[in-house]
């Protein structure tokens, strides 16, 4: 009846609490909401704001760029990791460490140019975009009237100086005039002589 073991082995269920399930439904409902919120109550608006506000609408709507600063930082911290990874395997690897401190700096270099070479691009668009100003609107092209409509059945009066309405063309291709040919009879085999 009494369990030799020196310890009484029993399951224990476990269940979550009730709010973990929901916890995570309702922080995506208030993620989506507040985004929405920010969007439509302060990013469509046109910035009319002064101090922390308009530096805040500006970095929301994206006409302040961030990015240059922090890939101008990144290398920097890269070229100090270079620097060190090379000067730690000078002391087993002389020309591995050669190699590493002139490629790495090499590929760091041209991997950051190209980067901030994409966003000077986008500045200065958008600076020549400014210069600018808005472009004038360009006249509308005439509208052709819908094939197949009705003339008015009343002609106008004539203005002075007025060319008169051409009549509608039809856009299909010209026909060459060549007379129809008459059709060809079918080719008649002569009759055989009867075999005997």
């Amino acid at each position: 009846m009494f369990s030799s073991y020196p310890y009484a082995y029993s399951y224990t269920t476990y269940s979550m609490p009730l709010y973990s399930y929901f916890l995570p439904i309702l922080a995506l409902i208030v993620i989506i909401a507040g985004g929405l919120a920010l969007y439509f109550l302060f990013v469509r608006k046109p910035n009319h704001y002064q101090g922390a506000a308009a530096k805040l609408h500006d970095a929301l709507t994206f006409r302040t760029f961030y990015t240059e600063k922090l890939l101008r930082t990144l290398y920097c911290i890269t070229v100090v990791a270079i620097l060190v990874s090379s000067v730690v395997l000078l002391f087993s690897n002389f020309f591995g460490a050669l190699l590493v401190f002139i490629s790495g700096n090499l590929i760091a270099r041209i991997v950051y140019e190209f980067a901030l070479l994409l966003l000077v691009l986008c500045r200065n668009a958008q600076e020549i975009n400014r210069k600018m100003g808005p472009l004038p609107e360009e006249p509308a092209a005439p509208q052709a009237p819908p094939q197949g409509t009705v003339p008015p059945s009343q002609p106008q009066a004539a203005q002075p100086g007025a060319v008169p309405p051409q009549p509608p063309q039809s856009h299909t291709a010209p026909q060459n005039n060549v007379p129809p040919q008459a059709p060809i009879p079918p080719r008649q085999e002569p009759p055989q002589p009867p075999q005997q």
